[in-house]
């Protein structure tokens, strides 16, 4: 099939992405996309490019355009536009939106609650956490391992990092998942009012959380924003207003929660798929650290984000306009058989598995890198070594993947296993 026989925010495209990222690498590593008004970047190479000159490719527009998964203004009624008007407050360019000199401002904030010592220091916590979960399971031989593993265990430690108290984790959890319901897919207007709805409940809890903390501070990341001042280049030092406050505290919970709850199940599923591969796991468990890379590799959580050039460039030979509009398919590069051979293979050993861009590289590199990276590792170390045989349970339908252009992730994953 050649490219122009996908359509790339189709559900059959989003549900099996590879054929159409083969084409892109085979035909147009650079592709227009005419209808959406954006060029498509699939190779390593020139992704890799791109997210090391942010003065050149802007990242005032992460997520793409809202029209791409959004009714327009006209078609919908006055509440709905009311929430988003609302909701959007928290759009303010903070982490993913901004470029320098005001994104590493912003990002200093939470470098220190996110640093790899911390991260470190948080492995026998993150640990606790685990084996809880699977404490809750183990006899059943069965488990629908997404809502009952995968989303708990970076629920349950980024919402510790944010500051969310335990008390509140239930509820939290209830307008979190809500609110990114619709996180870059096409959502009828009922079903959009729902996640305003819930996104609007969300940003009030954090507000109020926000002004507790600067009645009564304690070592977290609510903490940090409510009470810092910051050297703004525009504005000199100056505490953050709400929107910049809620900006953060909601791609913290997307990155935190999201991407490594999906890297998990995502993990499971290859186990399931890839037996042996999951043997030499169980045979080595010191193997689990390059896993951890390959699953990333292999189904990369966050398929893509944007760009926009700031003046006319030319990149792998196609000459790009001042304002244009670029989707770069993180997912795609990390199956580039330039970069990886046998790039569609799960292999737990490969030797350049870390080379991924998962985290995206350059000035915008996750922050939350070693946090993910150490929930993932300690999820499996407990997993392989408490169970094994795992299987899908014919009870249920195959899995399926949420239809977004921006996250890879599974609905459910009911397995059957034994213990080991």
């Amino acid at each position: 099939m050649s490219v122009a026989d996908f359509n790339l925010i189709a559900p059959e495209t989003l549900e099996c992405p590879y054929p159409f990222y083969e084409a892109l690498h085979a035909e147009a590593p650079v592709h227009f996309v005419p209808e959406l008004g954006m060029a498509v970047v699939s190779t390593y190479e020139l992704l890799s490019e791109v997210v090391h000159d942010p003065i050149t490719y802007s990242s005032s527009i992460p997520t793409g355009p809202a029209d791409l998964v959004m009714q327009q203004d006209e078609d919908v009624d006055e509440e709905l536009k009311m929430l988003r008007e609302t909701t959007n407050r928290a759009s303010a360019p903070t982490l993913l939106a901004a470029d320098p000199p005001y994104h590493m401002r912003y990002r200093s904030l939470v470098n220190k609650a996110l640093s790899a010592r911390r991260v470190a220091s948080m492995e026998g916590y993150v640990r606790e956490i685990v084996t809880g979960l699977i404490d809750e399971f183990i006899d059943d031989g069965k488990v629908d391992f997404t809502k009952q593993f995968a989303d708990e265990v970076p629920m349950a430690v980024i919402a510790d990092q944010i500051g969310v108290p335990r008390k509140d984790l239930k509820d939290y959890k209830a307008r979190a998942d809500a609110a990114i319901g619709g996180i870059e897919r096409q959502i009828p207007p009922e079903e959009e009012r729902s996640i305003l709805k819930a996104g609007l409940e969300l940003q009030e809890y954090f507000l109020m959380r926000a002004q507790e903390a600067r009645e009564d501070p304690k070592d977290n990341i609510i903490t940090t924003l409510a009470t810092v001042e910051m050297d703004h280049p525009d504005d000199g030092k100056r505490p953050l207003n709400d929107a910049e406050i809620l900006s953060i505290l909601q791609q913290l919970q997307v990155a935190g929660k999201e991407t490594t709850a999906h890297c998990i199940g995502s993990t499971m599923l290859l186990f399931v798929e890839n037996p042996d591969e999951l043997a030499k796991v169980q045979d080595d468990p010191s193997l689990i650290t390059n896993m951890v890379e390959e699953t990333l590799r292999v189904e990369t959580p966050v398929r893509a984000l944007f760009r926009r050039t700031t003046k006319p460039v030319t990149l792998g030979g196609v000459d790009l306009p001042e304002g244009q509009l670029m989707m770069l398919i993180y997912a795609a590069a990390n199956r580039d058989e330039c970069q990886f051979a046998d790039a569609a293979q799960f292999d737990v050993g490969r030797e350049n598995a870390r080379e991924q861009m998962a985290f995206s590289a350059g000035p915008h590199y996750c922050v939350g890198a070693a946090l993910a990276r150490l929930e993932i590792r300690v999820a499996f170390e407990e997993v392989v070594k408490r169970m094994k045989n795992f299987r899908l349970d014919p009870d249920y339908p195959a899995p399926t993947h949420q239809p977004s252009y921006i996250l890879r992730g599974l609905h459910n994953l009911h397995i059957l296993f034994d213990k080991a």
